[in-house]
Order: C-alpha cells, then sequence, then structure tokens
C-alpha cells in the first residue's frame, strides 16, 4: 500500500515502475492514464466514463449495458461484471410462496439517507406480515448510529455496516429494495427480485434493472413520490404471487460466476501483446 498526494500520483506511480496499472475511480481524465502509457505502462480502467476511459489499453463498463461513447478499447455490459469472491459459494434462491425476508441497502454513503426513508415506510407493513427486514450500510453512511438506535428494540429488523457479509444476508432474503448499483447485479445472480432507485444521475444510467431481468425500476429518487411508490410495489410484490415468481423466474438466466475468467483473458492478452512488442524491439 503506497499512499501519495494528489497531484502526485501519476508521478509516484511510474516511479514504482509498473507493467500494468488499474484504476478504478469512476472518471478518469487524460492526464490519469497518457503519462502512465509514455512510459510503457499499459492502463486498465474499470466503470470509467471520463477522458480517460476511451484512451486507456482497456474499459471494462460492466454496469452499462448501453455505451454512453464509442471506442473500440472498451467492453459494455452485464456479460464482463463478476461477483465477489464472497458470492463463489452462496446458496442461490429457489422460489418461495411467502416472503419472509426482504434487504435494504443503498451503498457507501447514501446521500438521500433513503435507508431510514424506507425503512420508516415499509416497517409496519412488514411487522404485520412478520417479514423481517436486513439492512446493509456502507462505512460512509452517517444515520447508522441514529437508526441503529431507532430499531434497537425492534427483534424483526437487523443492521450492519459489515458490507463483507451481505451474501450470506442475501441467502436470507427473498426480496430487496436497493440502490441501482452492482448490488442488483449480485441480487440477479442470487434470483432475487427487487425494487430499484437510483440516487443520482449515474445510477441512472445503468440499464440493467427492468422487468425483464426481474426488478421494479422506480427511476430517480424523488423524495415522498419515491416512497409512495416503494410502498404500492413492496405490496403488489407480497400479495400477487404470480407476478413475484415472474419477476424470480427473469432473474434465474443470469449467473456471474464465470465473467472473472473472461476480463483476465482480456488482461493476459493486453499485457502479451506488450510482451510481445518488447521482445520485437529489442531483437531490433
Amino acid at each position: 500500500l503506497k499512499i501519495f498526494a494528489p497531484a502526485k500520483i501519476v508521478e509516484n506511480i511510474i516511479n514504482l515502475k509498473p507493467d500494468l496499472v488499474i484504476n478504478d475511480i469512476l472518471t478518469t481524465l487524460e492526464g490519469d492514464v497518457l503519462p502512465l502509457q509514455k512510459n510503457g505502462i499499459k492502463v486498465v480502467n474499470f466503470e470509467d466514463l471520463g477522458d480517460g476511459a476511451k484512451m486507456a489499453n482497456l474499459t471494462i463498463n460492466e454496469l452499462y449495458d448501453e455505451p454512453t461513447y464509442q471506442s473500440d478499447n472498451t467492453l459494455w455490459g452485464h456479460q464482463y461484471f463478476f461477483v465477489r469472491e464472497e458470492f463463489s459459494d452462496a446458496k442461490r434462491h429457489r422460489f418461495k410462496k411467502q416472503v419472509k425476508n426482504i434487504l435494504l441497502t443503498f451503498g457507501g454513503t447514501d446521500q438521500h439517507d433513503l435507508t431510514s426513508q424506507i425503512y420508516h415506510t415499509i416497517n409496519d407493513l412488514c411487522s404485520k406480515r412478520g417479514i423481517f427486514i436486513h439492512i446493509v450500510t456502507g462505512p460512509g453512511y452517517s444515520g447508522y448510529d441514529k437508526l441503529n438506535a431507532i430499531i434497537e428494540d425492534n427483534s424483526m429488523v437487523t443492521i450492519t455496516r459489515e458490507t463483507g457479509a451481505i451474501s450470506a444476508i442475501m441467502e436470507k432474503t427473498e426480496l430487496a429494495i436497493v440502490s441501482n448499483g452492482r448490488t442488483v447485479l449480485e441480487l440477479a445472480h442470487m434470483n432475487i427480485p427487487a425494487i430499484v432507485i437510483s440516487q443520482h444521475k449515474r445510477e441512472g444510467t445503468h440499464s440493467f434493472s427492468v422487468e425483464k431481468n426481474g426488478f421494479i425500476y422506480l427511476g430517480l429518487f424523488k423524495n415522498q413520490k419515491t416512497t409512495q411508490d416503494v410502498a404500492h410495489n413492496l405490496e403488489l410484490l407480497l400479495d400477487n404471487e404470480i407476478y413475484r415468481h415472474k419477476l424470480f423466474k427473469n432473474t434465474t438466466k443470469f449467473s456471474f460466476n464465470n465473467n472473472k475468467k473472461r476480463i483476465l483473458n482480456e488482461i493476459e492478452i493486453l499485457l502479451e501483446k506488450s510482451e510481445e512488442k518488447t521482445y520485437i524491439e529489442n531483437i531490433r
């Protein structure tokens, strides 16, 4: 682990003389990529729509099924998404007629405090139906302590910041309400239908969360309208077993365990080309 001042990051990476740099910083600039390449370093970017994405040797935009720019170096879509290792042995769901558990999770910082808003929206409904609520927050969620105090005496709710345990929690849950990030694909992998909310415009460009893939997409967060839509659609899913089964079946066509090999192969090909070029240059 190396820590550098922001203005010196690229310079210090060059001094390390790596063969490959992998960027996972959402929006790269030309200055994040070109100086590395000029020093013979291959650059691979993940989930990147910045200017540097078009210039990297390889960019993998697995959350975007619809390309937002044209470039021969970019791989688009969920066929390049792979689940974390904790999902490798996770038990995927078979359909259950009764919902007994539901997952709420809204990413790292949860900028609109959807965790609290949605919890308060669905708590009475879940309580009346004997449904257990599992809440998973990111480490940057500022409302954690307040919400934890509120649910402390509720035996039908748990809350955790341990996102690394989310596969084990998903094994227990038949439904989910989530933000529109990579969690949606993890839910598809686990065969869990969900109600999905985009927290910002970038999430709004993730087009995987549609009915044909097993999800009810509510669009960008709009305060009270969104919470009302959540309540309405949750009742629909709980009352209409046929519709919920349809969504469940739509998730069963996905499995993302093997996609990591596809990505690694692309990176290996990239590095092999680099080695061949170096070998040829040395011969000359």
